[in-house]
């Protein structure tokens, strides 16, 4: 066991699982399956067939209500009497419109009323109907409707749904040639005025009600009250009128009951408000389908089946899987930088194997990491020494050369002075290793003073330097060899290329201005001479095209160093318009990262970026 395979191990264990859940399922399942279910699902269909029969309740209240709101109506009352004693046209025109009227002011929807139909046989007989009721319709109500109901006199009921056909075979309310109704009628007595009147309702609407049932039981029957159905859901309905009503076992009330046959479930439920009765049949074969199959099989054989297997498999698994865990957690603290981690191997299988295999990889990687590592340190701290400490070969030749010709003038002092500017410049590049990543910017100001004695010598009395420090400016820190570099492109690309049209220089000044603000040094050179154009700038601060003399110490060297040091915390933009001059800004973070500000070395930046890059890996 110790040395198959995983795959075979998780298989034996699976067919274990298996046998063991099979033999407890088909032990219990008999049981399951022989319930009845019967008596719930009998239960289930009245309180759907409740549901129902609240809608159509619903529908008849509101034909109730309605009539009594007509039956009260004083407006229409008075024009009833005048309608009995003028009989004009006019009269009769100003009653339908008033009694149609009523229905939108009541509110109720027009699906509710289709229309209505009043006959007033005291004082006299007169009788009136709401605009647009047609003809067939209130012929069907005189002749077929008002004799039932006076021969049976009850003071109120509900019509039975009939099929009425409008006036020349024109399209209804409903958009047919024939529309389905029903109705209520009930007496109308107000003021020595006495008749009947008939409400007319939709029938499409109880019908789609009733239909609701076919979710729940595909053999329904609606009855009315004198046992007529009127809603039969198929032709060959199983359902007994005399036979349900006459077993049905009452429910909640006597308006509702079951009864339990061996081929099927029969319930009823009869509305108290118009007397009608629904009943369903729900066969034999259905009960069984809806629930043997679905509830039992699914909720208990697959449910209790699929618990127990995965329970046991997830014991039986366990122990296989722990190893492969533990892997996977020493892969984590890998990818987090620690390549110390190794994982204890515990078998021989193929878990174990890809245990040895973590360790050696694990091994050999944390060795050339650690290669890798050192070379970038070394690979950096050149290389941010050799940024800094780059110096302009033309710069130093036109430097002894100005030497050279102060010492053939014998002019003794100024060779003196021209060589300790240079020397001080040099020694300020050349210590970048023993030194610090930053300087003052006042110490960055006196490597500009002494590169600009240097020049005032070689360009006697063609250029001007104006400075402007803010206070509070000089003590702060910013990286080394940003200025004088600035300070260089500004007079070589800038004054000494500024000209007249016979070649002369003109000259022209030089501006240094340093403030800050509370996060922020602001730091630019700016020129007044002859300028470039914007495809140029783009050129060099996207460090494309040729580059002139100087320039890859210039900006180019500045932009690697800045973003080198201060990553995205700092920002060069560059002005500049032809003939107009240009200006470099620099914006620097006043503070730099902490434990930066004074005691950084090239190898101590160096090392923390590449800890950094460690720790990313």
């Amino acid at each position: 066991m110790k040395n198959m395979s995983l795959i075979k191990k998780i298989i034996l264990a699976e067919l274990a699982v298996l046998i063991l859940v099979y033999i407890i399922v088909a032990s219990i399942t008999p049981m399951v399956v022989y319930s009845l279910v019967s008596k719930p699902e009998a239960q289930d269909a009245m309180s759907f067939n409740k549901q129902v029969a609240m809608s159509m309740e619903q529908r008849f209240e509101e034909l109730k209500r309605f009539s009594s709101v007509v039956a009260e109506d004083d407006g229409l009352n008075e024009l009833l009497r005048i309608g009995i004693s003028d009989k004009s046209s006019s009269n009769d025109a100003k009653l339908r419109m008033y009694l149609s009227n009523i229905i939108q002011k009541d509110g109720v929807s027009t699906y509710h009323v289709l229309g209505m139909y009043l006959e007033v046989d005291n004082p006299e007989k007169y009788a009136t109907t709401t605009v647009g009721l047609s003809d067939n319709l209130k012929s069907y109500i005189q002749d077929q409707v008002m004799p039932e109901y006076i021969a049976d006199d009850r003071d109120s009921d509900f019509i039975e749904p009939f099929v009425f056909s409008t006036d020349d075979n024109k399209s209804s309310w409903f958009g047919n040639a024939f529309t389905r109704g029903y109705g209520y009628i009930t007496r109308y007595n107000k003021n020595g005025v006495t008749g009947r009147l008939v409400i007319i309702s939709s029938y499409d609407e109880i019908v789609y009600i009733v239909n609701n049932l076919s979710s729940y039981s595909n053999d329904y029957v609606l009855l009315t009250r004198d046992r007529h159905a009127v809603i039969p859901s198929i032709e060959d309905s199983e359902i007994d009128y005399i036979e349900i009503l006459d077993n049905c076992k009452f429910g909640d009330s006597y308006l509702e009951g079951y009864y339990i046959r061996k081929d099927g479930i029969f319930t009823s439920r009869t509305i108290q408000v118009g007397g009608w009765t629904l009943l369903t049949y729900i066969s034999k074969e259905e009960v069984l389908k809806r629930n043997t199959t679905q509830s039992y099989m699914i909720l208990i054989s697959v449910g209790l089946f699929g618990i127990i297997t995965i329970s046991a498999t997830i014991l039986v698994l366990r122990k296989f899987i722990a190893p492969l865990k533990e892997v996977s957690g020493q892969m984590e603290i890998i990818a987090g930088g620690n390549f110390g981690v190794r994982v204890p191997i515990e078998s021989g299988d193929e878990i174990g194997q890809v245990g040895v295999s973590f360790n050696i990889m694990a091994s050999k990687l944390e060795e050339m990491i650690g290669e890798i590592i050192e070379k970038e340190k070394i690979e950096q701290r050149m290389r941010y020494s050799l940024l800094v400490s780059q110096i302009d070969p033309h710069f130093i030749y036109n430097t002894m050369n100005t030497i050279t010709y102060l010492a053939q003038k014998g002019r003794n002092e100024d060779v003196i002075i021209v060589n300790k500017a240079m020397i001080e410049i040099l020694r300020d590049r050349l210590r970048i290793e023993i030194s610090e990543v930053y300087d003052t910017v006042q110490q960055e100001l006196n490597v500009v003073e002494k590169y600009l004695i240097i020049q005032k010598y070689r360009f006697n009395g063609m250029f001007k330097v104006k400075t402007q420090i803010e206070d509070g400016v000089r003590e702060c820190l910013i990286a080394k060899n940003i200025l004088q570099p600035l300070v260089e492109n500004a007079l070589a690309h800038g004054i000494m290329e500024n000209k007249d049209e016979n070649g002369e220089l003109l000259g022209g000044c030089i501006t240094i201005t340093i403030k800050k603000n509370r996060e922020y040094l602001f730091l630019e050179i700016a020129d007044n001479g002859t300028g470039m154009s914007q495809e140029r700038i783009q050129e060099i601060l996207n460090d494309e095209g040729k580059r002139a003399r100087g320039e890859h110490i210039g900006i180019r060297n500045i932009k690697e160093r800045i973003k080198y040091i201060y990553e995205n915390k700092a920002e060069i933009t560059i002005w500049s318009e032809i003939e107009m001059g240009t200006k470099v800004m620099l914006k620097l973070p006043v503070n730099v990262e902490e434990g930066k500000n004074g005691n950084t070395r090239v190898g101590e930046l160096c090392d923390t970026r590449m800890d950094l890059l460690t720790q990313n890996r």
